[in-house]
């Protein structure tokens, strides 16, 4: 695997930038490195514990147990991935528990262990999103309340496990892959692993106790005709340590169709994604294993 470079990733401080100091660095952020980490950024460290405290703790039950808390009802929107899976040359080496909550969620179907910091935690982070997707059109000097409703209408939640592993020269955590959706907020734990492509180097996510990473995706890629990218990212193993994340993953509807904007077209910079419907880009990732950026293939069909 690559080496990695001494490169740190930007920390804006939302609680010190005037609006237009936040879209201004904002923007360099999204041109230059297609990630971010905020601090101050309202959710409250007490509500951090719990969530990873609950992830912890279910994850240490046997995995008989777990599907068993989650399959008690079959509209429950909890679902959990236990095994490593096989992919080509390198394995991806993590036990994922799934959350994707509608406006018709009956709360009292997840298990108790999860319900409160689940719910709770998903409200904190999606209002974070909401005005973070609008400091960034905003700063594109786009309809900022209109977009940002569009690029936050689908969510889905994932707390990441990432077991020991033995054979790290061999596996990744997860392969290198860039967001199908439009922005991801992340929350680590004290354990190092994640890293973001720059250029040619993967740079370290040095995990911060107090800090969100905001990472674009490929529609916001796609939005801005290539002047916002999408980052490429992966996560290592290690021999000794568990680790936890929790991603909050906001995109537009499965029938929302995304495109390029006019303005960001121009003889020097011709078109170079075609617009698709958000539903068919996603169902085109996941039908084969991740594999870069290379989702945004899609895109680019009949577009040179």
């Amino acid at each position: 695997m690559d080496d990695d470079t001494i490169q740190i990733v930007p920390v804006l401080d939302l609680s010190n930038l005037s609006p237009s100091q936040l879209q201004q660095k904002i923007a360099i952020c999204c041109s230059e490195w297609g990630v971010f980490q905020i601090i101050n950024h309202g959710v409250p460290l007490a509500l951090q514990n719990q969530i990873r405290d609950a992830a912890r703790h279910f994850f240490s039950l046997p995995t008989e147990i777990q599907r068993e808390l989650l399959q008690a009802d079959p509209f429950s929107p909890l679902s959990v991935f236990t095994g490593l899976k096989n992919e080509g040359e390198f394995r991806n080496w993590k036990h994922t528990l799934g959350f994707k909550p509608n406006p018709y969620m009956n709360t009292n179907l997840l298990p108790c262990i999860l319900r409160e910091p689940f719910v709770n935690f998903r409200e904190k982070v999606g209002s974070l999103a909401h005005g973070v997707a609008k400091e960034i059109f905003a700063g594109l000097q786009l309809n900022a309340d209109l977009l940002s409703d569009i690029h936050t209408r689908r969510q889905t939640m994932t707390v990441n496990y990432y077991p020991p592993c033995p054979e790290r020269n061999f596996t990744y955590g997860i392969r290198p892959h860039s967001d199908f959706g439009s922005i991801t907020l992340l929350m680590q734990d004290e354990v190092k692993g994640l890293q973001i492509r720059k250029g040619g180097n993967w740079i370290d996510m040095n995990p911060r106790k107090d800090a969100f990473i905001v990472m674009i995706g490929d529609q916001i890629e796609i939005l801005t005709n290539g002047m916002y990218k999408s980052v490429e990212h992966r996560v290592l193993t290690n021999r000794s340590i568990p680790r936890i994340s929790i991603a909050c993953f906001y995109a537009p509807a499965e029938d929302d169709v995304i495109g390029p904007l006019g303005k960001f077209m121009s003889k020097r910079t011709p078109l170079m994604y075609r617009a698709v419907k958000f539903g068919d880009y996603l169902n085109h990732g996941f039908s084969k294993p991740l594999n870069g950026k290379s989702n945004l293939i899609l895109s680019t069909m009949e577009c040179h």
